[in-house]
């Protein structure tokens, strides 16, 4: 009996640790919160575009958009739970904005406890307001996995 359950403890114990060597990020999306109809544009991440007066209703937004979704996407073994106390199941999230000052931090978070549904993704979601007068990058990293967006954003003075 003590055989059967100590071995059922240590595939429990395997199991979680199978769990986190499997999440990653999958996607990042950004998307701009349109002022006057309280849309989001599609996905500008990665799009290549420069956005310009994005606030005064200039580029592809075609009404001001002061502020910027971020959706993050993650994979994970369907049906399960990421740990969100242990380091390497925590995604790190850096967004750094570059404007004419100089490049500076805009956010920093870390996510974790991803709870995966039947086709293994989870998503998290910040805005960012009063972002699209300065170049934004976004940083992702969750253990080995790494990814990176960055879009162009400048204002006339």
């Amino acid at each position: 009996m003590y055989r059967s359950l100590l071995a059922g403890s240590f595939l429990i114990i395997a199991s979680s640790a199978d769990v986190s060597a499997q999440v990653a990020i999958d996607d990042i999306r950004l998307q701009l919160f349109k002022e006057r109809s309280g849309a989001l544009s599609d996905n500008i991440a990665g799009s290549g575009k420069s956005f310009v007066n994005t606030p005064k209703g200039g580029g592809d937004a075609g009404e001001p958009a002061d502020a910027v979704l971020v959706t993050l996407a993650f994979t994970g073994p369907k049906n399960s739970k990421a740990s969100d106390k242990i380091a390497r199941d925590m995604a790190s999230v850096t967004v750094t904005q570059v404007a004419k000052t100089g490049p500076r931090v805009l956010l920093k978070r870390a996510y974790g406890g991803f709870q995966f549904g039947e086709d293994g993704r989870s998503h998290k979601a910040f805005l960012l307001e009063g972002a699209t007068c300065g170049a934004l990058e976004v940083d992702v990293r969750l253990g080995r996995s790494r990814k990176s967006t960055k879009v162009a954003f400048t204002c006339d003075d």
